[in-house]
């Protein structure tokens, strides 16, 4: 699966978790722009992604992570999360 795909399945599922259909995103975009996203055929920009998110009432990059968890089936979460906190540490230095 590729990455698109990914978050695509990701978004949907939150979507349809978060009790809501791709008409509550017309204030930020079209309803076939969303079946597009959850089709995994468009990139989405960052803006896009925090606008999305705060409809869901979720932070944007709690559906990046769950994507790269769909993405990667490799990789369980708690060692993506170690990876993101080593990767943290590096900026700190």
């Amino acid at each position: 699966m590729d990455l698109k795909k990914a978050f695509g399945k990701v978004f949907a599922r939150s979507r349809k978790q978060a009790g809501l259909v791709q008409e509550d995103f017309e204030p930020i975009t079209s309803r076939s722009y969303i079946s597009y996203i959850e089709r995994g055929e468009v990139s989405i920009t960052m803006d896009k992604l925090n606008a999305l998110s705060e409809v869901m009432g979720m932070h944007p990059v709690s559906m990046v992570f769950q994507a790269y968890l769909a993405y990667d089936k490799d990789i369980s979460a708690l060692d993506l999360m170690a990876r993101i906190m080593e990767d943290l540490k590096k900026l700190e230095d």
